[in-house]
């Protein structure tokens, strides 16, 4: 007959354990709503992830939004070793081999937080406009694809057409190209009108 202590023991046990084995079998998985059709990817580079040798216990996995594109993620994934000390691996989502941290970014194209506020800065420097003309109508409504030079900087255009102080009828394009961060060189170049 068993003591009521150790039957005790014996639940708490084997509640711990199952607890852990649950929490190893599936780790925490998080990505945001702009990543989310990745989810698969991620799966599968948690998969890769595991088959690393230092690697006993997938603990999260979810997307690095300074390093990725929606063309190619960069996924982060938490391990634990046997020492119980915490790594990241980060998997490059289309091979599922390590990040080359080497690789300029912009090989890629910008992260999609970058492409946020690089849309936006433009938008102002546009906005910004408003001052030199009498008006000014935006074309570009979406943020369009960025054209990305050799010398690493990116560019956004967005069109637009104005009236000015005199009341010429005026068709403009405005290219933000960005060196670095949020700083960029503003080019405005005339274009064909659009005919109604």
């Amino acid at each position: 007959m068993e003591s009521p202590m150790l039957a005790r023991c014996i639940f708490i046990f084997s509640l711990l354990f199952y607890t852990t084995a649950s929490k190893a079998a599936d780790p925490y998985l998080w990505l945001p709503t702009s990543y989310k059709g990745k989810l698969p990817q991620l799966k599968q580079a948690v998969e890769v992830a595991r088959e690393n040798p230092r690697c006993s216990r997938v603990l999260k996995g979810t997307v690095n939004v300074d390093l990725s594109s929606q063309q190619v993620p960069v996924f982060k994934i938490l391990c634990r070793d046997d020492e119980r000390k915490t790594f990241s691996l980060l998997l490059d989502g289309t091979s599922f081999k390590t990040y080359d941290r080497t690789k300029s970014r912009f090989h890629k194209g910008p992260s999609e937080r970058s492409m946020r506020e690089f849309w936006t800065a433009c938008n102002k420097a546009v906005a910004d406009m408003y001052e030199d003309f009498r008006t000014i109508r935006v074309l570009t409504r979406e943020r369009p694809e960025p054209t990305l030079y050799k010398d690493a900087t990116v560019g956004i255009a967005i069109d637009f057409d104005a009236v000015s102080l005199i009341g010429e009828r005026l068709a403009f394009r405005a290219e933000c190209i960005f060196t670095s961060g949020t700083s960029y060189r503003l080019k405005l170049t005339g274009r064909e009108e659009d005919t109604p």
